[in-house]
């Protein structure tokens, strides 16, 4: 790495490729850890609002679990996506069939994650 100063400051650096390219492999790898990480809350999210809110049992919550996680992966293999597209595609299909999500979140008054 070439760090690039001016009277006495240091105001960037340049890369080479392969610094560039390990970068955002680790990049990558922190990212796929957050997701996974993340991933099981959601999931338990969503299996206690059709539990508490619908009346799935254990059973019921087994298949719903089973059966979203074999149909994400046969959309993205339907669409030839990588796993980063996967959200983009189900907004994509629900939007479709009527249901936009981006709309519901406006009429929900949904707060941000951020604050």
């Amino acid at each position: 790495m070439r760090i690039k100063k001016a009277a006495g400051k240091v105001y960037g650096a340049a890369m080479t490729v392969a610094e560039k390219k390990a970068m955002n492999l680790e990049i990558q790898r922190q990212l796929a850890e957050y997701d996974k990480k993340h991933a099981t809350e959601i999931d338990a999210l969503i299996l206690w609002v059709l539990h508490s809110e619908f009346g799935f049992g254990e059973k019921r919550l087994r298949r719903f679990y089973d059966r979203f996680d074999k149909a994400i992966a046969e959309l993205l293999e339907r669409y030839v996506m990588d796993e980063d597209d996967k959200v983009w595609l189900c907004t994509y299909l629900l939007k479709q069939y009527g249901i936009d999500l981006e709309k519901w979140r406006e009429e929900g008054g949904e707060k941000s994650f951020d604050g």
